[in-house]
């Protein structure tokens, strides 16, 4: 009986501290998007004519489909550059890598993208997800071609 007074403990103080640790995934994706990408995507996401496409409110057709949520994970890791179209603007970018970050720092700033700049109810990224982006090997104009192939 002790040893199930100990597991039932356990658990609770863990459900106890799991509404904190979602909590704080925001503040953290936040921190990390405003420290490396609102440079050129600019605070909230919002973008900057000509040099990077908004993220606030354009990801929600990618971020539905598992494709779609690969692809942003790759564009993380590895980069994305060459034409593309966003909001009826065409951008002819060249996004570095943030493959520097670590997968809980990149799990962390496409959920706040995902989340709260695009409302997305879709699953939450996990480092999980990194690693398997660092590991696929798409160019950036396989990136490009499965973007556009997610938007029609």
């Amino acid at each position: 009986m002790a040893m199930a007074s100990r597991i039932v403990a356990t658990l609770a103080g863990a459900l106890a501290a799991w509404p904190a640790a979602v909590a704080s995934a925001a503040p953290a994706g936040k921190a990390v998007f405003d420290s490396t990408c609102a440079v050129c995507h600019q605070s909230g996401g919002k973008g900057m004519l000509g040099l990077a496409p908004a993220l606030a409110g354009t990801l929600a057709p990618l971020l539905a489909a598992a494709q779609g949520r690969s692809y942003v994970a790759q564009v993380l890791v590895h980069g994305l550059s060459g034409r593309i179209v966003s909001q009826g603007q065409t951008f002819n970018l060249a996004m570095p890598p943030q493959a520097t970050l670590s997968d809980a720092d990149l799990a962390a700033v496409a959920n706040y993208v995902a989340r709260d700049l695009n409302g997305s109810s879709a699953p939450a990224f996990a480092a999980e997800d990194f690693v398997a982006a660092r590991a696929a090997k798409s160019s950036h104009k396989d990136l490009r071609a499965l973007r556009e192939g997610l938007l029609k």
